[in-house]
C-alpha cells in the first residue's frame, strides 16, 4: 500500500477487524487484535436503545487499544449503553482504552492539491 502511513495501516486493521466482529453480531467470534495480535476484539455499543444506532468502541482485551467509531447501526439482539448511561455503568463495561487515532495530522506542507487544466 503505496502512501499509507503506519498509523493508517493500523487504524485499517482495526477497521477491518471491527467489521469482523460486527457484521457476526449476534454472534460471539474471535478475532484478534490487529495491535498485539494475543487478546481478541471486543465491541461496546451506545446508542438510542428505539433507533439502535449510535457508536462504538472495539477494544483488545488484553493490550487495551482500540477505535472509536460513530454513526453505526446496533443489532437489535446486541446490548448496549444507551447515551444517558452513568460513568460508572460505561466503566464497568468499556476498560480505559487508548483509542488509536484514524489519521495523524501530517501538518499543511503535507498537503498536495493538483489542478486539472481544461482548454
Amino acid at each position: 500500500m503505496t502512501g499509507v502511513t503506519e498509523q493508517q495501516r493500523v487504524w485499517d486493521a482495526w477497521l477491518d477487524a471491527f467489521s469482523l466482529v460486527h457484521e457476526a453480531a449476534p454472534a460471539d467470534i474471535d478475532v484478534a487484535c490487529p495491535s498485539c495480535g494475543k487478546g481478541k476484539v471486543r465491541i461496546t455499543y451506545t446508542g438510542d436503545p428505539e433507533r439502535r444506532v449510535g457508536y462504538a468502541i472495539a477494544w483488545c482485551d488484553l493490550c487495551l487499544r482500540g477505535i472509536h467509531l460513530c454513526r453505526v447501526a446496533i443489532h437489535p439482539d446486541v446490548e448496549m449503553l444507551t447515551f444517558g448511561s452513568s460513568d460508572a455503568e460505561r466503566r464497568a463495561v468499556v476498560p480505559n482504552v487508548e483509542l488509536i487515532a484514524p489519521d495523524p495530522w501530517l501538518g499543511d506542507e503535507a498537503i498536495v492539491v493538483t489542478e486539472e487544466v481544461t482548454e
